[in-house]
């Protein structure tokens, strides 16, 4: 008769290879980097889609221009008001406060209003190659922001050109 004797079979167990803690961790950080990575790749393809020629046929030749310091608006406003900041660029000034011309995340074009002190206001037109987006302010005067091919404004009325793509009517005279 054979006897089998397994007092050594179990001492092996302890020496066998297993996972070890430091490889978890790697494993972790590897994929949080390739989170990372995955993250900035998409960022940087959305950025050239945007500024790549648009599909809709829009072109604004103020918005060609590279964006400048004084282009900027505040991460506050641009959340409120629902526009990509890096597309911002200042159009005018005038008493009612800065207006910038910008793209909405849907390729809106949209005329900003940053008045000294008060909430901005937005007025955005659907991605068009005749888009116009106008503010109005109280008291009576406006800004109009339009694509290259929007139609000029209305014949009659006092508009002013105040830069590429952008044109204002001043306020009514006031009733004395």
């Amino acid at each position: 008769m054979t006897t089998f004797d397994d007092s050594d079979l179990f001492d092996h167990v302890e020496d066998a290879p297993g996972p070890r803690p430091g490889r978890r961790v790697g494993v972790v950080l590897a994929v949080a980097a390739a989170l990372v990575v995955a993250g900035v790749v998409w960022l940087l393809v959305a950025r050239a889609q945007a500024a790549a020629p648009r599909a809709d046929g829009m072109a604004v030749e103020l918005l060609d221009r590279r964006q400048e310091p004084t282009d900027d608006v505040t991460a506050e406003v641009a959340q409120e008001t629902g526009v990509d900041p890096a597309t911002t660029r200042f159009a005018v000034r005038t008493s009612e406060g800065q207006h910038f011309a910008a793209l909405r995340w849907d390729g809106a074009l949209c005329l900003l209003l940053v008045p000294d002190g008060d909430e901005p206001r937005v007025s955005c037109a659907a991605p068009k190659p005749r888009a116009v987006a106008t503010l109005t302010a109280e008291d009576g005067s406006s800004v109009r922001l339009g694509a290259d091919d929007a139609p000029p404004p209305p014949a009659g009325e006092e508009w002013q050109p105040a830069g590429s793509n952008v044109w204002v009517l001043p306020a009514p005279p006031a009733a004395g």
